[in-house]
């Protein structure tokens, strides 16, 4: 009899467990992750009136739908993107790391989601830029809002003596090169190639400066911040594994 009632004992335990961590469990998996991206085409594409889009964007939603997670994506200006994930306005993010409002404030995949291209572009009438050290005391355009993976803070450093033209967005970028009001720009490859088919810059050269990883970024502000890098993480691996995510 004893025996019998130590094993009713223990399942009744059980039970009480599993009920009181059952709600628990549905309702992390019951929460809409809330998702902000920027422009910045292909990867991400935001346009007024529309939902975004974008290669990342569908590569995301399919790994929020095997993790079984509701999802809400809405676009943003960059720097607001960057301080809502930090303030835990919103939950996740596929981006680089060197983002100063990230510091201390997100958790990131132990592994890379895939690459993004970091090249430097000139005019024919210019000698093309290989290395970073040959950025120094040039005049530079940049992408507002972008801290190309910490590059920025070489490029702000007064002892490289570099001249900077912080730019609103990629075609303004590439106009004023064009119009000689810089002679170099940085920028990644991917938005950067969907810009100079409507801004035609005869004779432009590139080249590669870095290439940097992209990964998956959790705000540290939500509560189950852990499971849910975890779990989408192992989403990706999962997929890339099954040759379901081709656009990476």
């Amino acid at each position: 009899m004893k025996k019998i009632y130590v094993v009713e004992s223990l399942f009744a335990i059980c039970l009480t467990i599993s009920l009181v961590y059952l709600p628990f469990v549905q309702k992390l998996e019951a929460q809409e992750i809330q998702v902000h991206v920027f422009n910045f085409q292909p990867f991400y594409v935001v346009e007024e009136g529309k939902e975004p889009s974008g290669l990342l964007i569908e590569s995301l939603k399919v790994a929020l739908e095997k993790s079984n997670f509701a999802y809400s994506i809405k676009g943003y200006p960059p720097k607001r993107v960057y301080n809502n994930l930090a303030e835990g306005k919103s939950d996740i993010f596929l981006g680089v790391k060197g983002v100063p409002e990230f510091e201390g404030n997100v958790i990131y995949s132990s592994e890379k989601i895939t690459q993004i291209d970091l090249r430097v572009y000139n005019r024919q009438d210019t000698q093309p830029i290989k290395t970073k050290e040959e950025l120094k005391g040039k005049k530079i355009l940049t992408i507002r809002g972008y801290s190309y993976g910490g590059f920025i803070k070489y490029l702000e450093d007064p002892a490289n003596q570099i001249l900077l033209d912080v730019t609103d967005g990629h075609e303004l970028a590439f106009k004023k090169l064009q119009g000689k009001r810089a002679d170099y720009l940085l920028d990644y490859s991917a938005p950067a190639e969907t810009t100079l088919k409507s801004v035609i810059i005869p004779g432009i050269q590139n080249h590669s400066i870095s290439l940097l990883d992209v990964f998956l970024i959790v705000s540290k502000k939500n509560p189950d911040a852990e499971n849910i890098l975890k779990k989408i993480e192992q989403a990706f691996i999962d997929l890339k594994k099954e040759g379901k995510l081709t656009n990476l």
